[in-house]
């Protein structure tokens, strides 16, 4: 017969792959391809949810634990000495808990799920998940060996022949998932999406004299120059990087700037994204470890968090509006103080729509969906400990997969499917092992 803890552990681990699985879902639907929605905004969506959710849930903790006996002596008839767990999950959260750290672990987080949102769109959900989960997982284990020292039974060889598996896994991921590219590889220009740009370089120089309209007409961070329009990302469109170069410049021949223009397949830079959210994911709950104990307890540390991760969010917002501000007024011939507010009401302008009335549903889904991964992936780590708990958490990958496979069809064919699927299980297999190193 399974325990309390053990029933309650698994529950929780299963609603965690469940939700973190899921919660990349709106970021693709329907509403959200329509509007072409800007990854900061989804983002911005996600953080206000994780601030509502955490504040609902310090209210729910305050409550149970005005309950407690300050002796910790007894909770309902429990003793705390024989059921400690469920003393500290309920201590009372004030604004005194609230530890400057969360703060590290926002910056990380903000710009990562704003990449992964980027992943999801551009590359596709099962693929995106897919590699960033086991980033994560072996740059935990990376943190955990060479900056906490934690003891591994097998030694270095164990953990090395862990990360091949992993490393062999995330390889058939990335194969399998990319199956529908090389279909449109082969079909050259049938179907209705445009072919990959093979024939364009990947790196193009120009000369000011040699463009019409002059500098103005460049703009010189162009991440969007051809929109999504609701075409599946795995159509390989290409995205322009124009930046303008001061150095080596021609004074001879009248050139007053070269610009190079770097051509990316929005495919290849999703990837790039998956792969830099997970890095900064593995990295987001380092700070527990330098924060004081008082503040990490029960839930008390996402209260900090959402309140940082809401901060950051804005501070991002403003070094957005602030970057196409400097640029529109780099761009006037004169300086006064009309030019710097006309300059600050164009940057306004060019700033991305929240699009309200379409991706308030999904935005605030997916950061619900999160906020309820994160709380039960907690859950099941403390009830289950970190080798079971950390493990099961990670089977949100198969989730995401079968989102990808089945409502999106982003892998086509049975034998990419197959292959997809079998890859995600050698890499849970290799996160089993990398758990199994891990002593205490």
């Amino acid at each position: 017969m399974l325990s309390t803890d053990e029933i309650v552990g698994l529950s929780s681990a299963f609603l965690a792959a469940l939700s973190f699985g899921s919660y990349g879902v709106p970021m693709k639907g329907e509403a959200a391809t329509r509007v072409d929605v800007d990854p900061l905004v989804f983002q911005s969506y996600k953080a206000f949810t994780v601030l509502l959710t955490s504040t609902l849930l310090i209210l729910i903790n305050n409550v149970f634990a005005d309950d407690y006996d300050r002796d910790g002596k007894s909770y309902d008839n429990i003793n705390y000495h024989d059921n400690p767990s469920r003393y500290w999950e309920f201590q009372k959260w004030t604004f005194e808990d609230f530890t400057p750290w969360a703060f590290v672990s926002a910056m990380m987080w903000v710009p990562g799920g704003t990449a992964g949102v980027y992943a999801i769109r551009r590359a596709g959900l099962a693929i995106s998940v897919g590699i960033w989960s086991c980033v994560i997982v072996m740059l935990s284990f990376v943190w955990g060996v060479l900056i906490f020292h934690e003891k591994q039974r097998g030694g270095v060889i164990g953990g090395v022949w862990a990360m091949v598996v992993l490393c062999g896994g995330l390889y058939g991921i990335a194969y399998f998932s990319s199956g529908e590219a090389k279909r449109k590889n082969h079909d050259g220009n049938h179907g209705n999406l445009p072919p990959p740009c093979e024939t364009t370089m990947l790196l193009e120089k120009q000369n000011d004299s040699t463009m019409e309209g002059g500098e103005a007409d460049v703009d010189p961070l162009d991440f969007e120059t051809y929109p999504h329009c609701g075409a599946p990302p795995h159509s390989h469109q290409t995205i322009h990087l124009t930046f303008s170069s001061f150095i080596g410049n021609d004074n001879k021949s009248g050139n007053r700037h070269q610009h190079f223009t770097l051509h990316v397949s929005k495919y290849h830079l999703g990837i790039l994204m998956a792969v830099l959210n997970g890095v900064l994911a593995a990295t987001i709950m380092v700070p527990l470890h330098y924060a004081p104990p008082n503040t990490t307890h029960g839930v008390g540390y996402s209260m900090s968090f959402g309140f940082a991760a809401m901060i950051v969010v804005i501070v991002f917002w403003f070094f957005r509006f602030l970057y196409h501000a400097v640029r529109i007024f780099a761009g006037c011939s004169q300086c006064n103080v009309q030019v710097i507010l006309q300059s600050c009401s164009q940057a306004y302008d060019t700033l991305p729509s929240f699009h309200i009335n379409d991706m308030w549903r999904p935005g605030l889904l997916a950061g619900l969906l999160y906020s309820i991964g994160n709380l039960c992936g907690i859950v099941s780590i403390q009830k289950l400990g970190n080798f079971m708990g950390y493990s099961l958490n990670q089977t949100s990958m198969i989730v995401s997969g079968l989102w990808g496979i089945f409502y999106y069809r982003e892998i086509p064919g049975m034998w990419n499917i197959i292959g997809f699927l079998s890859s995600a299980f050698v890499v849970m297999v290799g996160i089993l092992l990398l758990g199994h190193e891990h002593v205490g």
